[in-house]
């Protein structure tokens, strides 16, 4: 059961994932209602994701150096409003192009910070993360499940609106949570930082993550317009987005056992290799209905299990004072650059190629990180 102290950082992550369930899901729509082509919405995706290689390490600073640790979420999440409603009312490849940079660098400045602070107040329990966490799944879903039947209803024009509209909930929710003392300036272990970041095990880390999150680019980017491709109504869309976010809810729930009694290493290993599979079969079989829900199921492990393992080895690796930026590093290595090669290839891909093509290249990355994560002096570490 969760505790009383603990519902205000659960309702962080319950709003915070459902603006990013409008975002992640449905942007591209939004774009391609405004007549941008699929390479013009893998470079907007692109310039999202290029913010998010150094936004999280703003955020990351920020929080590891702040006596008041509420106020750096807080006040992201006020930035993060305004400019949503300056990328929702732009209509000009150069308007959108800068009030995506201005979001992306307040939006996903937010989450690892949010993560340090919420593992630093877990201490010992670090293992039931994913109990809160499952919270950002459950708004995730609320928000695409509502979202999907909404747009059935009234077209892709709500898009802009739902988006500034999760976003002032987060604002509200970060309000409503108690201060959260930081370590201060004196004790941000800025040499022991930089000598956790030469490490070799750390840098295999940072390295599947790139590839993993590359993998996700067709995923992150595309999924909603691939299905629309292949003659998918927007329900059913929003019904596979949801099956993937539940099953993801389960994983969370179930992770503190998991975390606690199977080794990090095979966890991840069993996260990418499924991810490998994944993107295979929705390349070779579009058309299966049965068959992209089951791959939706798999979201779990591909996804939530991975990201409850890596936070957890970048916890274990982050040296006194410097948790925030050891969140933000892992942010930046994969939802930052990995989210950015992966946007601009499949972006490519599925112009030039043909939607199965870009997930087919997903598969390619998810391998080369499965090969990577056997690296010995890593898997000594954990």
């Amino acid at each position: 059961m969760m505790r009383r102290s603990e519902v205000p950082f659960a309702a962080g992550y319950l709003t915070y994932y459902m603006a990013f369930g409008v975002f992640m899901p449905y942007w591209s729509a939004h774009l391609t209602h405004l007549g941008f082509a699929a390479t013009s919405i893998g470079a907007v995706l692109a310039i999202f994701n290029t913010v998010r290689i150094g936004s999280p390490l703003v955020g990351g600073w920020l929080v590891d150096r702040a006596r008041e640790r509420k106020h750096v979420l807080v006040g992201g999440a006020v930035l993060a409003t305004l400019t949503a409603a300056w990328a929702g009312v732009a209509r000009s490849p150069v308007a959108i192009g800068v009030s995506i940079v201005l979001y992306s660098l307040a939006f996903t400045s937010i989450l690892p910070a949010f993560d340090a602070v919420v593992l630093d107040r877990l201490g010992a329990n670090r293992s039931h993360y994913g109990r809160l966490r499952l919270w950002g799944s459950i708004g995730f879903v609320l928000i695409v499940l509502g979202l999907g039947a909404v747009i059935a209803r009234l077209g892709d024009g709500v898009i802009p609106i739902a988006l500034v509209g999760g976003h002032v909930l987060a604002v509200l929710a970060f309000l409503c949570l108690p201060k959260v003392g930081g370590h201060g300036p004196r004790d941000a272990a800025h040499g022991g930082f930089l000598r956790a970041l030469a490490d070799g095990p750390t840098r295999v880390l940072l390295f599947v993550a790139f590839l993993q999150i590359t993998s996700f680019g067709a995923f992150n980017g595309f999924y909603t317009i691939f299905l629309r491709h292949y003659g998918y109504d927007d329900r059913l869309i929003s019904l596979f987005w949801s099956i993937g976010v539940v099953s993801e809810i389960v994983l969370f729930w179930l992770s503190p056992r998991l975390l606690a009694r199977v080794a990090l290493d095979r966890l991840l290993a069993v996260s990418i290799g499924l991810s490998v599979l994944r993107w295979a079969v929705m390349a070779a079989f579009p058309d299966s209905v049965w068959l992209n829900a089951l791959a939706q199921v798999s979201h779990a492990a591909c996804f939530g299990l991975f990201q409850a393992c890596t936070v957890m080895i970048a916890a274990r690796f982050a040296p006194p004072g410097g948790a925030g930026r050891a969140q933000a590093l892992l942010a930046a290595a994969g939802a930052g650059a990995g989210g950015i090669v992966g946007s601009l290839i499949a972006g490519y891909l599925y112009e030039h190629m043909g939607p199965p093509a870009a997930f087919f290249g997903g598969t390619v990355f998810a391998l080369g990180a499965l090969l990577v994560i056997r690296w010995p002096s890593f898997v000594a570490r954990l």
